[in-house]
């Protein structure tokens, strides 16, 4: 299945169509674009991909801007943005914070933020939709916007790959695409969730550990005994405990592995990589036993059925 793209530029136009084609750019990132005129000097250029699963990376190149408000109407989603070069300073709930090269903005879209581009700037905004992240790890609902500092090794790591990204977005097919939503997601969750956990748990020593046991489950979704005793034994708690964190996080250990299961499943049936595993044997290797089970538990929770997620996603048929 190939990527939507689209691409804007104000380059080689008159200035009487300039506002036009940049309001036309900005609506297709889903980005609020300021009423006022641009200056007869103002250049940019956009360039934006939309993969398989809907997640939308625009690139931005331009002179000095102000992007301010918030774009409402749009699908919830959750938003990220790394400064690829130049200057810039956020300001949200009246606090002004200077972006460093490496830091990255996110945000729940629908929030009113600003951001001041001070310079010839190079960015990437990245819109997730909320449906590929956990709800109770991370929820739109309870996230502000925010700063994930570039000198934190995990922000690094991820700022690394979407640079790569942003370099070699005109390039990208499908297939090429497929592995870089799965670890924005995990990167994602694994980054925001130590906010939700806290406003959940109210407490930073129990959110890091509900947190890491999160993190030892979802690295033991392909074994179908995994429990929440095995668990438990493992972090050397008891399971009253592991369930209790569960019920303060607002969910349950049962349903957390069935849905991050299903999350998986639907992933590789939308992956051309994995396009010669059968539904049965995706179903199977990420711990389910029983696929006529999966089956009515992947279309309640994606409104259709594991063939018609992989017929979505250009895959074609596996029994």
């Amino acid at each position: 299945m190939p990527l939507r793209s689209w691409h804007f530029s104000t380059q080689s136009t008159s200035t009487e169509l300039r506002p036009q084609i940049w309001r036309d750019a900005m609506n297709a990132a889903c980005l609020p674009h300021d009423a006022e005129p641009l200056h007869d000097a103002f250049e940019g250029d956009v360039h934006g991909v939309v993969s398989p699963t809907g997640i939308e990376f625009s690139r931005m190149r331009a002179t000095p801007m102000t992007i301010s408000g918030s774009f409402r109407d749009q699908q919830p989603a959750l938003w990220i943005a790394l400064l690829l070069e130049g200057r810039s300073m956020f300001l949200e709930s009246g606090e002004r914070i200077e972006v460093a090269r490496g830091d990255m903005l996110y945000g729940p879209c629908g929030r009113d933020s600003t951001l001041e581009l001070c310079a010839d700037f190079g960015l990437l905004y990245v819109r997730v939709p909320t449906t590929l992240l956990h709800p109770g790890l991370v929820d739109p609902r309870r996230l502000t916007c925010g700063v994930l500092p570039g000198n934190a090794s995990l922000t690094r790591v991820l700022g690394a790959m979407l640079r790569a990204v942003g370099d070699e977005l005109e390039e990208l097919n499908a297939e090429d695409i497929h592995p870089i939503e799965v670890a924005l997601s995990e990167f994602m969750i694994a980054s925001l969730a130590r906010h939700h956990a806290m406003h959940a748990l109210g407490d930073r020593k129990r959110s890091e550990h509900f947190l890491r046991i999160c993190q030892s489950i979802d690295q033991q979704l392909a074994d179908a005994e995994l429990s929440i005793n095995a668990v438990a034994d493992q972090q050397r708690v008891s399971s009253r405990y592991v369930q209790k964190l569960f019920e303060e996080a607002r969910m349950s250990f049962t349903g957390y592995v069935r849905d991050r299961r299903l999350e998986r499943c639907r992933q590789e049936l939308s992956s051309a990589a994995h396009r010669n595993l059968s539904v049965s044997e995706i179903c199977f290797r990420w711990g389910f036993n029983d696929a006529a089970h999966f089956s009515r538990t992947f279309r309640a929770k994606f409104a259709m059925t594991p063939r018609e997620c992989r017929k979505a996603g250009g895959m074609g048929e596996q029994e």
